[in-house]
């Protein structure tokens, strides 16, 4: 048997490529095609490994057991690949090496028929573990049932909604966030009963549709049943080879017309409709296929009714014949004969393709796939194309590329197709047949299934596929409810006919309601299949990568694929050309602890991770095998890992750097610490050329090793000093020097055992957790609960002021330029005073609090070796970001230092690059921050010398070469965004101390939000042109180098080779909060809508300006216009005065070395009030490119004193009379009669009425 490459399973797919790229001009290579090219079905991640059945593991132990050329014990790669070929055919020698790769984990160049078992045992293990994690109950058990109270099965369900038909698909999506449903559901038995039920299952009324006096003695059996709720009608298929229409718009259900003359029973009918269009399809007894087409149901109906209606109220005989041959342009009809060799089971029409699928159970024709014409005058496309049509045709709609691919629209299979459904979103047709299979197909590939599922024991009678939640609902014959997984094949859960209370017929009618996961099922019962509770309580959420923040996302090129972890312990495998995982485990075993650094291995064969708890393990990260653990020599985080010359050098928050010798699992592995030169814990670790070693910590200290000797020779402190500094020892608790070897810098151990005393009496309550770095340089009080560590360490501690941080920098500055080498310690005798302040530190019992967030605002949170530049003073080959939110550019040397300095975020200061990337010539540089921001940078030229002298053979200096950077043109100009122009008073360069540090961003090539929160890790693909970024949002997300979303791992799939067919999409998350530039990167360019919002604001500028220049007239016409100009003019004096108060205090204030507040902290600044004039100012409309605004102020005027209306003097006697009454005593009340009481009101009532009569 010959296995087909990874490459050849799809030939079609290239094929379209190739149309594509040769019709460019057709922009209507439509969305249908491009949704194809959106997801790929499974068949394109299959491996070697996954083609491999028993028979072949037989064959391939018997070549391990041969003699070798060697006479050793296990194959290399090149016996390796004759063998796979033998045994499975011509396979391509990549896919071979790839596999060899993944069992060869110890990278000895052998594989043993042990280790490949080995391996494919835990590969099976793993994935079974990785499914049945991620697998939950979808629906509770057991099922509810309803009695229908009938003597028939019920074989069909329809939902007919009551609040009218949803015409377009954004339409219906509202109406269904609601996730409830409004309508009734339509049911019928055999006999022809209809039953209405509400959406709460009660049971409304009963109708019984045999309307016609039959002469013959048996009723009406009914046999399909389909509802058209946009135009209210009932489409009933029975024995009598007729289609019955009734209208269910009122309460009698009366019968309108019906199809004559069939040449057969229908056995399965199908509507479907867009709210404009129809498509009626029905399959009859004898495998014919009738459809039938209208432009507009609404206004023209279905079908041509009008000259076969004979008298009103009377339904209408249609006789199929005549109703075939009619041709008009509003109605088209087909009749597809004979396609099936048994009676059609089960019709469906597929708008995404735009073709009738129709199944049999029969061996040849089981499923058969009719294309559909583009208009009405054409035919379906069952023959072979002219090549003289293909382009023309090609132009016109995707979906005909389905009858030009598929010569071939037949699926033959034994025992045939009983039922099918297919899924849009996959592209994929899922099918069950008389074999208690389920199988999944690519429409264009209808030679052999993707892959086929196993579970059922009998025949698998419905197949239903819900796009939504990526699953497949199955049900057989014996009343077994199966849910599958789409993506990675495999049985969620599993409901036995126990649990199932129908009877003992089996289950005939099914409906599924997607939105809100409701199965019914009917026999002569009803049952419903709720959703789980756990299912519903997280429906709301939106699927993620992973189910806590991502720590790192490291790309293999080996195998092509992305591993990812997270702060909850899960290491996932991602395919990045389809964005499937492949593979899961946890990285700790039981309790669950944080995986905080990633890293391969020299080959890149195995994954290298680090604990929270200081544990250090090897993986086969394609089976989820654990190698070999390292022993633990500290018992704290770990940051950062890297893997050079054989060593594994690790640090983190023991403040230190240690290396282990890699070896194999049971030896005794050789370790080593370096000294200690950092005082704060370690956040970032890089390598340059796998000779120098850099290391920064949360104060702001950046230390250079040299990776041979193993010691410090350099320090840099953007917030001490722009130049190199020495580095400086620090003693470690564990240390412990021998007796008579103390070190000869006292004030160290002073400064050690200070801070000492400060964590254990300020941090001994602090609380462990999740590491939410990075703060921002605004709200570092507010982030300091979240950011800072347990109590086994201490908050960054700079206990100097800025002057004498200076002094001490210039004093290393002097001594390291005289000739101090690597690794020299400073040690000086400790002055008075500087012992008088140790000693006032020691007997503090809190930490200064402004001394903390200094530190904090200078912790360094990624180091970036540049590695394609050479070390000299004037080149700039290390990157570091701060929390102060700079990106700093370094020359490393004894008279290196800070060459260059950068804000990436210009309008937010808040924002911290806390992930960098470079590509392999250092041209670009790719950036995120904690604001969720991908942005490239042209670096080319940034800090370095413009023109590199170099000596030619002859001795004469020539200029090298200057390479074009490429990404110039890779990267659309569009994405560059609109030119900020800066201030002219704005500094370029700053002079520090005597050093010249430049002020200028590198050019800015592309900018977007990616993700809603900080972006924790981020990759380039130098290969495929591709980013890969990672979140603390759980989410990975891959892009294009023009800032096109190709995808989220975990959320759907795609194929990175067929992108460019793809309409781009912008991601839901992003769709919400993006900005002008973010919208206009990921739309590819395209702004319709802005373009037409810009143009409405210039006409609603333009009407202001009409208004305005009418209300100055009219102001001017009543002499206000000068009051009202002179207002203006001292309201405007009064704001300038205002502005420059506000200036002169903050130039006082810097100044005064920034005067601090105990509570809010030195960066404080006091809002000034600006009291509003009298009146409103003139105001006009403000429009720019990238954003419009819109001003309005309304006309107003003072209140004015209302003056009530008179009282009617009637009312006036009647209330005196009133109080007079009430003003009496008691006794006087009870004297006065009734009728002396009428006559006093009478009175002045008969005065009122003489009155008005004399007016």
């Amino acid at each position: 048997m010959q296995a087909p490459s990874r490459l050849s399973l799809f030939p079609t797919v290239f094929q379209v490529s190739i149309l594509a790229s040769k019709a460019s001009g057709a922009s209507s290579l439509h969305r249908r095609m491009g949704e194809f090219a959106d997801i790929v079905d499974a068949a394109s991640v299959q491996q070697v490994e996954d083609l491999i059945s028993s028979e072949h593991l037989q064959k391939l132990a018997r070549m391990f057991q041969k003699p070798n050329r060697d006479k050793t014990r296990g194959l290399d790669i090149e016996e390796f690949r004759e063998a796979v070929k033998e045994i499975m055919g011509n396979i391509e020698n990549e896919d071979i090496d790839v596999m060899f790769m993944k069992v060869d984990s110890n990278c000895d160049g052998s594989v043993v028929w042990e280790e490949y078992l080995n391996y494919m045992l835990l590969q099976y293990r793993g994935k079974v573990d990785m499914l049945e994690g991620k697998s939950h109950l979808l629906f509770q058990t057991p099922m509810k049932v309803i009695p229908a109270m009938v003597g028939q099965e019920i074989i069909k369900v329809q939902f007919y909604p009551s609040q009218g038909w949803a015409r377009d698909k954004q339409k219906a999506a509202k109406s269904s966030s609601s996730r409830s449903l409004s309508g009734r559901f339509l049911m019928v038995t055999r006999d022809g009963v209809l039953l209405y039920w509400s959406d709460a299952f009660k049971l409304l009324r009963t109708i019984h549709l045999d309307q016609t006096k039959r002469k013959h003695t048996h009723k009406m059996w009914v046999i399909d049943m389909v509802c058209l709720p946009n135009i209210s009608l009932l489409a009933i298929a029975s024995t009598e080879r007729t289609i019955e229409f009734f209208d269910i718009s009122g309460i009698k259900c009366d019968r309108v017309f019906y199809l004559a003359e069939l040449e057969g029973c229908a056995t399965a009918l199908d509507y479907w409709t867009d709210g404009h269009k129809g498509v009626f399809c029905a399959g009859d007894a004898k495998g014919n296929v009738l459809i039938f087409t209208s432009l507009n149901v609404l206004a023209n109906g279905l079908f041509n009714v009008r000259p076969y209606i004979i008298k009103p109220g009377v339904a209408a005989r249609i006789p199929m014949q005549l109703l075939l041959k009619e041709k008009g342009s509003l109605y088209s009809s087909f009749r597809m004969p004979a396609l099936h060799e048994d009676w059609c089971h089960q019709i469906k029409f597929i708008p995404e393709l735009n073709l009738v699928a129709s199944c049999s159970a029969t061996d040849k024709g089981a499923m058969v796939l009719t294309a559909l014409p583009l208009n009405n005058q054409g035919k379906p496309h069952s023959l072979a194309i002219s090549k003289r049509d293909h382009l023309k045709l090609f132009h016109e709609s995707a979906s005909f590329l389905f009858s030009l691919l598929c010569r071939s629209s037949a699926i033959a299979l034994k025992k045939g197709i009983l039922c099918f459904d297919y899924s849009p979103r996959m592209n994929v047709l899922v099918t069950g047949g008389l074999d208690p299979l389920i199988r999944i197909w690519n429409p264009y590939v209808t030679n052999s299934p993707i892959t086929v599922m196993k579970g059922h024991v009998t025949a698998v009678t419905h197949v239903i596929v819900s796009g939504y939640r990526n699953t497949i609902l199955s049900i057989s014959k014996d009343k077994n409810i199966r849910i599958w997984d789409l993506l990675d094949h495999f049985c969620l859960q599993s409901i036995p006919s126990r649990s199932i209370s129908l009877g003992n017929c089996p289950i005939i009618g099914v409906y599924y309601n997607e939105l809100n996961n409701v199965l019914i099922c009917t026999t002569t019962s009803i049952g419903i299949l709720y959703a789980a509770a756990e299912l519903m309580e997280g429906s709301g959420s939106e699927i993620t990568s992973h189910d806590q923040p991502l720590c790192a996302a490291l790309y293999n090129k080996n195998f092509q694929q992305v591993v990812s972890s997270c702060y909850g312990g899960v290491v996932r495998v991602w395919d990045i050309m389809t964005g499937q995982k492949m593979m899961q485990f946890k990285a700790s075993e039981g309790k669950q602890t944080e995986v905080t650094a990633m890293a391969f291995d020299g080959a890149e064969r195995r994954l290298i991770t680090g604990l929270k708890d200081g544990t250090i393990k090897f993986w086969n990260f394609n089976n989820g095998d654990c190698l070999l653990e390292l022993p633990r020599l500290d018992k704290t985080e770990i940051s950062g890992i890297l893997y050079i010359n054989q060593k594994i050098y690790v640090s983190g928050w023991s403040k230190r750097v240690a290396w282990y010798l890699d070896g194999k699992a049971g030896e005794v592995f050789e370790h080593k610490h370096w000294k200690c030169y950092h005082s704060e814990d370690i956040f970032s670790m890089d390598m340059h050329n796998n000779k120098l070693l850099v290391t920064a910590s949360c104060d702001g200290d950046v230390v250079i090793w040299n990776i041979d000797s193993g010691r410090a020779f350099c320090r840099f402190n953007a917030s001490q000093s722009p130049l190199t500094l020495m580095p400086n020892r620090v003693f470690m608790e564990d240390d412990n020097p021998r007796k008579g070897s103390a070190p000869k810098n006292m004030s160290l151990l002073l400064k050690f055992s200070t801070r000492a005393e400060a964590r254990k009496k300020c941090w001994v309550d602090a609380s462990p957790r999740l590491p939410t770095r990075p703060i921002s340089a605004k709200n570092i009080s507010s982030s300091l609960s979240g950011y800072w560590k347990a109590p086994a360490s201490a908050p960054p501690g700079m206990r100097q002021h800025r002057g004498k941080e200076r002094e001490e920098a210039k004093r290393q500055q002097v001594a390291l330029s005289a000739g101090a080498g690597e690794g020299a310690e400073v040690g000086r005798k400790p002055s008075r005073e500087s012992r008088a302040a140790g000693a006032g530190k020691q007997r503090k019992n809190k930490l200064n609090c402004w001394t903390e967030l200094k530190g904090s605002s200078a912790a360094v949170q990624k180091v970036l070796f540049l590695q394609t530049r050479e070390r000299s003073p004037d080149t700039a080959i290390l990157l570091t970001s701060s929390a102060d939110g700079y990106v700093y550019a370094w020359s490393v040397g004894g008279k290196g230092g800070l060459l260059g300095k950068f804000r990436p975020a210009l309008r937010d200061e808040s924002a911290v690059v806390n992930a960098m990337a470079t590509d392999s010539n250092d041209w670009i540089l790719l950036t995120g921050d904690s604001l969720g921001y991908i942005k490239i940078w042209d670096i080319e030229h940034y800090c370095k010398p413009k023109v590199v002298k170099r000596v030619s053979e002859v001795g004469k200096t020539e200029a090298s070469p200057k390479a074009k950077n490429e990404f110039r043109v890779l990267i659309p100009r569009y994405c560059r965004g609109p030119a900020t122009h800066s201030p002219p008073l704005m500094q370029t360069t700053e002079v520090l101390d005597g050093w010249i540090t430049s002020l200028v961003a590198p050019d800015l090539l592309s900018s977007w939000r990616g993700h809603l929160k900080n972006i924790s890790h981020i990759v380039y693909v130098e290969r495929l042109r591709l980013i890969v970024t990672a979140s603390d949002d759980c989410n990975i997300k891959l892009w294009l180098l023009s800032g096109r979303h190709i995808g989220t791992f975990g959320q759907s799939v795609w194929d990175v080779r067929l992108q460019h067919l793809n309409a781009a999409k912008v991601p839901v998350d992003i769709r919400r909060v993006g900005s002008v530039q973010t919208l206009k990167v990921l739309n590819e360019g395209a702004s319709p809508l802005w373009k037409r919002t810009q143009s409405l604001m210039q006409s609603t500028g333009h009407l202001k300006k009409q208004q305005s220049a009418l209300m100055q007239y009219l102001h001017e016409k009543a002499g206000l216009s000068l009051g009202v100009q002179k207002m203006g003019g001292e309201t405007s004096l009064k704001e300038k005065r205002i502005i420059d108060q506000v200036e002169a205090t903050w130039q006082k204030w810097e100044k005064t070395e920034k005067l601090k507040s105990e509570i809010l902290g030195c960066s404080y600044k006091q809002k000034a009030r600006r009291h509003l004039p009298e009146f409103l100012p003139s105001v006009k409309t403000y429009i720019r490119r990238d954003q419009a605004r819109v001003y309005h102020c309304m006309q107003y005027a003072d209140l004015q004193n209302v003056t009530p209306p008179p009282v009617p003097e009637l009312l006036v006697e009647m209330q005196q009379l009133q109080a007079s009454f009430c003003n009496r005593p008691r006794s006087a009340r009870k004297q006065s009669t009734p009728n002396a009481r009428r006559q006093s009101v009478k009175a002045p009532l008969q005065h009122y009425l003489s009155s008005c009569k004399k007016e």
